[in-house]
């Protein structure tokens, strides 16, 4: 009769085969369905390449290395690209839902005629029953953002630095069946951000901007003029619940809605709580952004908005709308908005 030990072995010895065999399948299946899913990227117009690709990582993970990754949208109104040095995509083989992914190495992105560089991308993506992407969160550290010289865009503006950008999203459970259900929770964060300019600005120093919004109704797939038009028709807007900015001398907390106009420019209220905004409207005057008259009439409203703050600075709590490429600060119209081309 086997030894207790022997049986012990032997069973170690099927597990182990087992779970190499199954492994090993799973590997199969990752670069199979890697290959399918650039495929039908493509019927999107969406380009997916990568000049070679290496699954490994036995026995506790399955990883997928990619060596010079691109993607390249050119269809919808907001073309954008990205290219870098590597790409490594890691899973749990027991856990395929949830797959890391880190780009090393020095990577470039394109969209809205802007391009960024920077030196490390990281964050989580988690898929659902299907495959499809439920969440995803990613952090670049070290950016920079230079104007595309072709298009015309960023005139007077010699490109910005950060230390960190953070973007996340999350579908809801079950898609919107009305304009008031969210179709997309979004989040983005940007810390020591520096924008160098040809010109002074009223602002300086680093820069923080956080904002944590809900796209509600079905969101306009692909984004362009007829998509969200659709959108913007069927009452579809952009419910901000965080936004917050600290540039000296500004700090502004605020919270609202947006939408798009007739001419899919951006619209709406924001309930704000602003310090700061004194110095910076003297800023703008003496800079020419503003004119006196202006300045005048927007120092009164301060005035009536004023409240003493919590460090004795005072807190403007107003009104913020933006209307017919204006950005107003109670009754007082304070400076224009650059117009989206949409294509």
């Amino acid at each position: 009769m086997p030894s207790r030990s022997f049986l012990i072995a032997a069973f170690l010895v099927i597990l182990g085969t087992a779970y190499a065999a199954y492994w090993h399948i799973m590997a199969d299946r990752l670069e199979q369905g890697i290959e399918r899913w650039a495929e039908e990227q493509r019927g999107h117009g969406l380009q997916a390449g990568w000049n070679d690709i290496v699954i490994d990582g036995f026995p506790l993970r399955l990883r997928a290395r990619f060596a010079a990754p691109r993607l390249i949208q050119r269809e919808g109104s907001l073309p954008w690209s990205w290219q870098a040095d590597s790409l490594t995509l890691e899973a749990q083989p027991w856990q395929l839902t949830r797959i890391d992914f880190t780009g090393d190495g020095p990577q470039t992105a394109r969209l809205a005629g802007q391009q960024i560089a920077f030196d490390r991308l990281e964050g989580t993506v988690r898929l659902d029953g299907r495959g499809r992407i439920r969440e995803a969160d990613a952090t670049a550290f070290r950016l920079a953002l230079a104007p595309d010289a072709g298009t015309g865009m960023g005139a007077g503006m010699g490109g910005a630095t950060a230390d960190r950008l953070r973007l996340a999203m999350r579908l809801p459970e079950e898609p919107p069946r009305r304009h008031t259900d969210p179709g997309l929770f979004v989040e983005a964060d940007i810390g020591g951000l520096v924008v160098a300019s040809r010109q002074p600005l009223p602002v300086e120093g680093p820069a923080s901007l956080s904002i944590r919004a809900s796209a509600m109704g079905a969101l306009p797939q692909p984004p362009n003029r007829q998509t969200l038009s659709a959108w913007r028709d069927d009452g579809g807007t952009l419910e901000i619940e965080r936004l917050t900015l600290d540039w000296a001398p500004l700090d502004l907390h605020a919270s609202g809605t947006l939408a798009l106009d007739e001419a899919l420019q951006p619209i709406g209220a924001l309930t704000t709580e602003i310090s700061g905004h004194g110095p910076l409207l003297q800023k703008l005057v003496t800079m020419g952004w503003v004119r006196q008259q202006d300045a005048r009439i927007a120092g009164i409203a301060f005035g009536l908005l004023e409240k003493p703050g919590a460090e004795g600075r005072p807190v403007l709590k107003a009104p913020v709308t933006v209307q017919d490429g204006y950005l107003y600060i109670g009754p007082a119209r304070l400076a224009p908005l650059p117009r989206i081309a949409w294509n």
